[in-house]
């Protein structure tokens, strides 16, 4: 390079607040030339660079890095570009980005450098490797509320997702409940021991989140200590701090449509800083707690009204009836209330009519259904009480409302005094006969039938008891699971029935749903059975 060239680049390039560092070295790694912007970052002028080394002028670490650089560029002959080290010592934090080019025009080998300052995209990649990595926990925050149904269940999944996301130490939570007064739900424990509970007759910062519903971050005791605002005489929380093992803490609102309906409280044993990430993502974990709670009170009031609705259209006890034996199971998923019904009454002639149903859905709309087409089943029958009939009349209702569903009906009619059953199916499991002796049989009511509203011609298939049969219907929730195939379900029923030939009707039915249940299966299962003494 040029002296007058290296002259015009230095007085583009002298000031200060120059965009870009510039110096040039020779062969022997001496300064020949070097703009201020980049002299001042080892704290010497210009004047104390050139003719030196950097072994002279910089600190060690950049020092090597320097002619490192340097000694390359004249090895190989080609351009380098690095990452310049951080000045040890340095309280201000930037990223330089360094350019070094060989200059060669015959009377002596040089290497020109070019330092631009690289902060700003370097706190930009920084900024969205860490959004990256938060979002990334939010979405495991977000999968593990997703499996949480019920209240319990998503305080159970706060206090995993405080150990494993939040890396807290302890996890609390507290909710707001009748009357407006609190109650903690939940704390996640750590290695085992027992949690010590914040005291709730005392001011505490929990009970300011609950009161303001804005959270506070609580870096060490003596914040927490500060936080608390005790009134005079009061000292619960005062001591509590002064034997804790926890050392900071993060108190955030639960908002509802109502305002703030509880706090959670993450624990740390060691003091923290909560900078602005932090922060920010403690309130997603908070929000995401928020909409968790709120969706599970939500599912256990509608589930609650479901389950009363659907006890109550149940019969409250079965019908006594001369030479016939009854007995009923009915079972609903924890999590939801499905449609299955069965009922069982006396008609006038003095047959006995039982019916098993199955509608389509859960919660109270499975349940309401399910009341009208117990009501409207009794109502038909009382007219005329043929299967056909009966369930040509449900074929007529349902067509004119188009709130039902898919509805499967089977309804038979049992005469006590000679065994005679009628019975008819509408898109319903069959029926299955019991004998004292001889081979379990499927009841066949009409194969390919279709759900109630799906209109077509319904019949009536006659069936024959002796002493002794049980006849059984039931729903699919029996045998049907998500591991086990309806077919591998009815196979199994078959299996378990003939063991049991023999048992008391309540002792059979007990077993077989006990033998039946699968821990993975989430859908209702009803059965309904009769014995004939003949």
């Amino acid at each position: 390079m040029r002296p007058a060239d290296a002259q015009r680049l230095l007085g583009a390039l002298a000031g200060v607040d120059a965009p870009v560092g510039f110096a040039v070295f020779d062969e022997q790694h001496r300064y020949l030339a070097i703009n201020a912007a980049l002299a001042e970052r080892s704290g010497k002028g210009i004047a104390d660079h050139l003719g030196r080394t950097p072994a002279e002028v910089l600190p060690p670490e950049l020092a090597s890095h320097t002619d490192e650089m340097i000694e390359r560029v004249l090895r190989t002959g080609e351009s380098v570009e690095a990452d310049e080290p951080a000045v040890s010592g340095r309280t201000d934090t930037y990223h330089l980005h360094s350019s070094w080019y060989l200059v060669d025009e015959g009377r002596g080998r040089e290497v020109a450098m070019f330092v631009v300052d690289d902060t700003s995209h370097q706190r930009a990649i920084s900024s969205l490797r860490r959004s990256r990595a938060r979002n990334a926990r939010l979405l495991e925050v977000s999968d593990a509320f997703s499996r949480a149904v019920t209240v319990r269940e998503v305080a159970d999944a706060v206090a995993e997702i405080g150990r494993r996301n939040v890396q807290a130490y302890r996890t609390a939570v507290t909710l707001i409940g009748g009357h407006g007064r609190p109650y903690p739900l939940t704390t996640g424990v750590a290695d085992g021991e027992g949690v010590a509970v914040w005291p709730h007759d005392s001011v505490t910062p929990t009970a300011e989140v609950l009161r303001s519903g804005w959270p506070m971050f609580l870096g060490s005791r003596e914040r927490a200590r500060a936080a608390a605002l005790p009134t005079p005489g009061e000292s619960a929380f005062d001591e509590f701090l002064g034997r804790t093992d926890e050392r900071a803490w993060a108190v955030l609102p639960l908002a509802g449509e109502d305002g703030c309906v509880g706090a959670v409280r993450f624990s740390f044993a060691d003091e923290q800083e909560f900078d602005s990430d932090l922060c920010r993502f403690l309130r997603a974990v908070a929000q995401q707690c928020s909409l968790a709670f709120a969706r599970a009170r939500l599912f256990e009031r509608e589930r609650t009204a479901a389950a009363s609705l659907s006890q109550g259209l149940m019969p409250s006890r079965l019908p006594t009836v001369s030479g016939i034996e009854l007995a009923a199971r009915s079972r609903s998923d924890e999590h939801s209330v499905g449609g299955d019904w069965y009922d069982a009454f006396v008609m006038t002639e003095g047959e006995l009519a039982i019916v098993v149903g199955d509608v389509m859905g859960h919660g109270v709309t499975a349940a309401s259904t399910m009341g009208q087409m117990r009501a409207a089943l009794r109502a038909l029958a009382l007219t005329d009480p043929d299967p056909a009939a009966v369930l040509g009349g449900l074929d007529r209702l349902v067509e004119r409302d188009d709130t039902v569903e898919m509805v499967t009906v089977v309804y038979a009619l049992v005469d006590p005094a000679r065994g005679s059953v009628r019975v008819g199916d509408a898109g319903h499991l069959p029926l299955i006969r019991l004998p004292e002796l001889g081979a379990v049989e499927l009841v066949d009511a009409g194969a390919g039938t279709t759900p109630i509203g799906v209109t077509e011609p319904r019949g009536t298939q006659s069936v024959r008891l002796w002493p002794g049969d049980v006849l059984i219907a039931f729903t699919d929730g029996l045998i049907e699971t998500r591991t086990r195939s309806l077919e591998e379900g009815f196979a199994q029923l078959l299996r378990c029935l003939e063991d049991l030939r023999g048992s008391p009707l309540e002792e059979l039915l007990d077993s077989v749903v006990d033998r039946m249940s699968v821990e993975s299966s989430t859908d209702d299962l009803t059965v309904l059975a009769l014995r004939w003494a003949g």
